[in-house]
């Protein structure tokens, strides 16, 4: 589901981004779409030990994807990415905010496709949840779902233009003019 991820971070990114820089005239977004691939780290673990045989354990048992599909971990992630964002001169609260979006965002949409999706609220609860809108299947080339992608494609070409026709500057390309003309 990584298209899915960039096409739904990104416009989840697009939204939050322009409600937030029309307060404070910043717009740290971009951190929302990276964040959205945060919980999937996981399976780097899996394919380090099938690769080099080190193995890495969580609570006593192989690290594997889903282990990081929880609210425990999106709070340790937005921690450490805010204090990570601090020294690039994006504020503490502002880092984790943006980051926690993100990752929720991944695990949101997680559970939208899968009907018993992650143990979300592990530590406290070993029970999965997921809502299972769709019958995920890889059927456009074998890298996405055509029904998500196109429904989330909708959702970021709204967002795209809502953003637009509500903030005229957006994406705008504008060349400054220097006060004197060089000879």
């Amino acid at each position: 589901m990584r298209i899915e991820h960039l096409v739904y971070s990104a416009a989840i990114a697009v939204i939050i981004g322009m409600v937030y820089s029309r307060y404070t005239g910043r717009d740290p977004s971009w951190i929302i779409v990276i964040s959205a691939f945060a919980p999937d780290i996981d399976t780097l673990f899996g394919s380090l030990y099938s690769w080099s045989g080190v193995a890495i354990t969580l609570n006593g048992h192989l690290v594997q994807h889903g282990d990081f599909h929880s609210i425990v971990a999106l709070g340790t992630y937005a921690l450490l990415m805010g204090m990570f964002l601090v020294p690039l001169g994006i504020r503490l609260w502002e880092g984790m905010l943006f980051a926690g979006i993100g990752f929720g965002a991944h695990l949101f949409e997680d559970a939208l496709v899968y009907k018993v999706s992650y143990a979300l609220f592990w530590p406290f609860s070993d029970q999965k949840y997921g809502i299972g809108l769709f019958n995920y299947s890889r059927d456009f080339y074998g890298i996405a779902d055509t029904q998500v992608l196109i429904i989330g494609l909708v959702l970021l070409g709204g967002a795209v233009v809502l953003r637009k026709s509500l903030d005229r500057d957006w994406l705008s390309w504008r060349m400054e003019c220097p006060e004197r003309v060089l000879r």
